[in-house]
């Protein structure tokens, strides 16, 4: 997969509940140790309320403190990766930007990233 050298912008597809949608300009961030999704960006299109299993987690960054849902959706579809009952941070992130693919989908997929060539593969695969 190539990436975009502005700020390595990707999608992820994300099905819950019998809806699906494509999140556009997720941003790899290899800093993020959980996958963020912004909700303005899958809001109207999946139902993400809270229930009980879910949990309020407070993340810690740049931007300063946020607080998100941490909830876990049917499925997750990254490049060639499909992650079932997969959980990702639900919360707000700045305009323009569909979320964050943290390390622990990355991970999850066993992918490798190449700085030099600004690719994102996954290991022993094609």
């Amino acid at each position: 997969m190539k990436l975009a050298l502005r700020a390595c912008l990707t999608t992820v597809t994300i099905r819950h509940r019998d809806r699906c949608t494509v999140v556009e300009k997720m941003v790899v961030d290899t800093g993020s140790a959980h996958t963020w999704v912004n909700v303005n960006a899958v809001e109207g299109e999946l139902d993400l309320t809270p229930e009980g299993a879910d949990e309020i987690v407070t993340a810690f960054g740049i931007g300063g403190r946020d607080v998100a849902l941490r909830k876990t959706v049917d499925e997750i579809t990254f490049d060639t990766f499909h992650a079932r009952a997969f959980p990702i941070d639900v919360g707000t992130l700045g305009p323009g930007l569909g979320g964050l693919i943290g390390l622990d989908l990355l991970r999850a997929g066993q992918f490798l990233l190449d700085c030099d060539a600004l690719e994102l593969r996954r290991a022993n695969h094609s």
